[in-house]
Order: C-alpha cells, then sequence, then structure tokens
C-alpha cells in the first residue's frame, strides 16, 4: 500500500513539481533539519499548499517521518471533541 493512498496531496501539487523538487533538493543538498543526512525529500516549512521556494526544504525521510507524524498529529487532534469534561460551578455561583 503506497504511502500516498487515500490522500489527494499529489493531486494538488504543481505541475512543474518534478523540476522544484530537484531544484530544492540541488539548493538543500544536506537535511536542514538534523544537518546530517543528505536531503532525499522535500518538505513543505509551512503546512499546506503554499509551493514556493521560499516555503520548501530539502530533508532526508528520517526527520520528513517525524515532523509530518508531529503535523498530523496536531491536526487530529485539533479535530477531536474534548475529551475534558466541563469544570464544575463554583459552589458559590450555583442557584438554588
Amino acid at each position: 500500500m503506497s504511502a500516498w493512498s487515500g490522500s489527494n496531496r499529489a493531486a494538488r501539487l504543481p505541475r512543474d513539481w518534478p523540476r522544484r523538487r530537484a531544484r530544492v533538493l540541488r539548493r538543500d543538498p544536506v537535511c536542514r533539519v538534523c544537518q546530517l543526512a543528505p536531503s532525499t525529500e522535500v518538505d513543505h516549512i509551512i503546512p499546506g499548499d503554499d509551493h514556493s521556494d521560499a516555503n520548501l526544504q530539502g530533508i532526508c525521510g528520517p526527520c520528513h517521518a517525524t515532523k509530518s507524524g508531529r503535523e498530523g498529529g496536531r491536526a487530529a487532534a485539533a479535530q477531536r471533541p474534548s475529551a475534558r469534561r466541563p469544570p464544575d460551578p463554583h459552589p458559590g455561583l450555583i442557584e438554588r
């Protein structure tokens, strides 16, 4: 099963994505996150559909997986209703 299955992300990339991707990987040959491994993937610094070079960075696979997982977890948490019950009113404010 592909990592892209069920996602419309690939369809939202610009037509010239392969050229942009190659340009960013040339510009950032070393991962901009860990500064150790070679860049093999292109990451959106600010998640979304801003595909400008200023919002793209070369990144290694492990750093990309960590960053994307963190962003996905935050997005999923924002969609979930709160599991916390509302606080009880102060006893002095309860109307009788």
